[in-house]
């Protein structure tokens, strides 16, 4: 038993928490030993793709001469079974940003199948570019594709098994928390309801109490009968709901605390706003997220991961295309060879970005006697035939040659391979308020706006179609829009 100043101490915390995190989250007891169940699924990702490169290895080496593919040389078993770590390295990190080892992601199959999809098709792409590193002969692409292929198999089908068996456990009483609800109101019906729909959560509700609605749905009595309802049902975990008084919550908590059992707290729900909503902290303090980033953070590593293999791969492949067009540019006009200006990137940093010269050394300096030329509307210029293009230029305009330096500003993290173009410093001050949207991420080389409407005048159809890249975003996105810039170019489109 405690005694009374450490009652009064108890008491304090909580009326200091309460002050600080109300309609936030927070534990009852001192945290608890995680189960270990996230680990061991990590470790079992892990294992099957091995496991299913391995088997896709010895399908190879039996059946290749049958199929008509050739054994796989032993001198690249050891480069293989390296490949098949990083591979099932990359699995397992891009299954954790997709929560997939949370306890309430792991029992529930139908809502890991999506995650693992995402997650599976990150680690493959970036799987892919280790395979083009590495060369084909270090690491068959077939020999790969099978693995991928059994390896999303094997995941989803675990997953599955794991729901049946969760269930079944369920179902006997096995693993079940029982769950006490404080408050009687709209919420906490709600919150009742979606753990009665929800099974695989392993929450069974023993009832609600309260001191005021006593003729509420599954009421068991109010808080001074507390003690008997805790040890009658064997309570495991208390959940407060909003409107909840708080006197109720104190004499709740305490009573918790010194059973040891797990207090927390449902949020306000807003009207339905903050379902799904997910509640993290900045520091020690909870927090509800009602609306989150563009780009998750786990995303935005995978993104400049991308663009750094990228850029720096094909400017190696084109250094000597590179070398072609300054060697061209100055010979045929006066002035440097690479152009440099002003721009204005991601939250409004500006940065400098380099182009291949493609104008007359003295351009800046006649943009303003041109722009009643300007044949985009808002806060952009350009004009099909400007006078201030050079021969060389309108060629390098016109297969992007010019865009090629912007790769060294991916390299320098100022830019990356996708997003809304960088606008100059002149244009970004017409920028109307609702403009200013676009800035939300890094410029890119390339962008949904280059592949779909380029030739469209219209900066509301641009700044459209940059905010639909923003707020839909995906690294497969990346992909797509990379995979169709290349035919644009190659066509000639640019001017």
């Amino acid at each position: 038993m405690s005694t009374v100043p450490e009652m009064a101490r108890e008491q304090e915390k909580l009326v200091a928490t309460m002050h600080l995190a109300e309609g936030g989250l927070f534990h009852g007891v001192p945290a608890r030993r995680r189960t270990g169940l996230g680990s061991i699924f990590a470790a079992l990702d892990g294992l099957v793709v091995i496991a299913s490169g391995l088997l896709a290895y010895m399908l190879r080496q039996v059946l290749g001469n049958a199929i008509g593919f050739h054994p796989i040389n032993p001198a690249l078993h050891l480069k293989l079974f390296g490949f098949l770590l990083i591979y099932a390295g990359l699995t397992v990190v891009c299954n954790a940003s997709q929560d997939l080892y949370s306890e309430a992601v792991m029992h529930s199959a139908q809502g890991a199948r999506m995650r693992i999809v995402r997650a599976f098709i990150f680690s493959s792409l970036l799987a892919i570019m280790v395979i083009f590193v590495a060369g084909e002969t270090s690491v068959p692409r077939r020999t790969f594709a099978v693995t991928a292929l059994i390896s999303l198999i094997a995941a989803i089908t675990l997953r599955y098994l794991l729901q049946l068996q969760n269930m079944k456990r369920i179902e006997r009483g096995m693993g079940t928390r029982h769950v006490l609800i404080v408050g009687a109101g709209d919420i906490a019906r709600a919150f009742h309801r979606y753990l009665s729909e929800h099974r695989y959560l392993g929450k069974e509700v023993c009832g609600l109490i309260d001191d005021e609605q006593h003729n509420a749905p599954l009421w068991l009595g109010g808080s001074q009968e507390l003690p008997r309802i805790l040890k009658e049902h064997f309570i495991d975990e208390i959940y407060f709901t909003p409107g909840t008084d708080r006197d109720l919550i104190m004499n709740v908590a305490l009573q918790a605390r010194q059973d040891r059992i797990a207090v927390s707290v449902v949020p306000d729900l807003y009207g339905g706003l903050a379902l799904g909503a997910e509640l993290s902290r900045i520091g020690n303090v909870p927090v509800l997220q009602l609306n989150h980033q563009p780009i998750p953070a786990a995303g935005l590593f995978f993104k400049r991961l991308m663009d750094i293999v990228i850029a720096g791969t094909v400017s190696l492949l084109s250094s000597p295309l590179m070398l072609l067009a300054a060697l061209a540019i100055k010979l045929d006009s006066a002035g440097p060879v690479i152009y440099s200006s002003w721009r204005v990137g991601r939250k409004g940093r500006k940065f400098r970005c380099y182009k291949f010269r493609t104008m007359i050394a003295d351009a800046d300096a006649r943009k303003d006697e041109l722009r009643h030329l300007n044949e985009r509307n808002g806060a952009t210029f350009k004009i099909s035939n400007d006078p201030r293009i050079t021969h060389v230029g309108r060629l390098l305009r016109k297969f992007s040659i010019d865009e090629f330096p912007q790769l060294f500003n991916v390299l320098k993290g100022d830019m990356s391979m996708v997003g809304p173009r960088p606008h100059p410093e002149d244009d970004y001050d017409q920028y109307q308020l609702e403009d200013l949207r676009r800035l939300a991420v890094l410029p890119g080389i390339t962008g949904l706006w280059q592949v779909s409407a380029r030739s469209d005048p219209s900066f509301e159809t641009n700044v459209m179609l940059d905010l639909e890249y923003i707020n839909n975003w995906s690294l497969l996105m990346d992909v797509k829009i990379l995979f169709k810039t290349v035919p644009e170019v190659f066509k000639g489109s640019g001017r």
